[in-house]
């Protein structure tokens, strides 16, 4: 009588690797949008497809067993020959491109180094690069659209890998703006934090305003400043030399602390050679010697 052989489930193995490279359970559910029971389910499973524990758990410390060790290189090589065999036979060339997301402001600064550090790793990789607000990033990436994203994490989560924290500040040509009413606003999306804050704390103090504009486009934003049309809000690492950066005023709300991060796709094997965290800590060097 022979014994029934088990099999390793790929999508167990790529949750496997995003708590390896994540080091926590919390992390890797924000990076690849599942809570964390679900992770903590899904690990479970794998570890009784294999008969071993993967894990030493305990509410402080999560860290690997001999096993878990041994079992991440042969995940790593897996995964990657899955997603090679399944980029060939669908003739795609998505083995020589890596997509990345970032919102329109954080473009300028982090992606050039971004792209560096996947070029250092991975030479003769090619890169595309889709500008869009933090909310429709995480769509393409639920979507399996992108492979990296840099976004502004959801308040109060572990999402991705922190780079930095920037705060909001006022931004104009002209201080006068800041005392015109009903002040003439142009602001990002609704979805972006900044949004919300500014038109609550406007109307709760019962300050007048004009909405000029509203848009995901940074540069549009700064055009309107820039010519004297508007006050916007803009993270203070991504305002112009040549515009007014003001931080606090006492008539005006109190603007938000943001915390910028980078994500991984669940869906990526292709970026082995380096971890999330060590990706996020180069962005970091990069903005800390501005």
């Amino acid at each position: 009588m022979t014994t029934k052989q088990k099999k390793m489930d790929f999508d167990l193995l790529r949750t496997f690797i995003a708590v390896v490279d994540n080091g926590s359970f919390t992390r890797a559910a924000g990076q690849i949008y599942r809570s964390q029971s679900a992770i903590s389910m899904q690990m479970k499973r794998l570890e009784g497809q294999l008969d071993h524990a993967l894990f030493y758990r305990s509410p402080k410390e999560l860290s690997l067993t001999a096993n878990g060790k041994a079992l991440i290189p042969y995940a790593r090589r897996l995964l990657n020959l899955h997603d090679e065999a399944m980029n060939t036979l669908k003739g795609g060339s998505r083995l020589n491109v890596i997509r990345i997301g970032c919102p329109d402001d954080y473009v300028r600064h982090l992606v050039p180094v971004l792209i560096n550090i996947f070029r250092k790793s991975l030479p003769g990789v090619s890169t595309s690069v889709v500008s869009a607000s933090s909310a429709e990033l995480r769509q393409k990436m639920d979507k399996g659209e992108l492979d990296v994203a840099i976004l502004t994490r959801i308040p109060n989560t572990n999402e991705g890998e922190l780079i930095y924290q920037d705060h909001g500040v006022w931004v104009c040509s002209n201080e006068q703006l800041l005392n015109t009413r009903p002040i003439p606003l142009a602001l990002f999306d609704p979805s972006c934090k900044f949004n919300s804050t500014v038109i609550d704390g406007l109307e709760k103090r019962e300050i007048p305003y004009d909405l000029v504009c509203q848009t995901s486009n940074s540069s549009v934003l700064i055009e309107l400043a820039r010519s004297g049309v508007a006050l916007t809000v803009l993270a203070k690492n991504t305002v112009p030399n040549d515009l007014l950066a003001i931080a606090h005023n006492d008539k005006l709300p109190t603007l938000p602390v943001v915390e910028i991060v980078v994500c991984l796709s669940g869906a990526n094997q292709r970026i082995e050679n380096l971890s999330l965290r060590s990706i996020a800590q180069q962005l970091a060097e990069l903005v800390n010697t501005k």
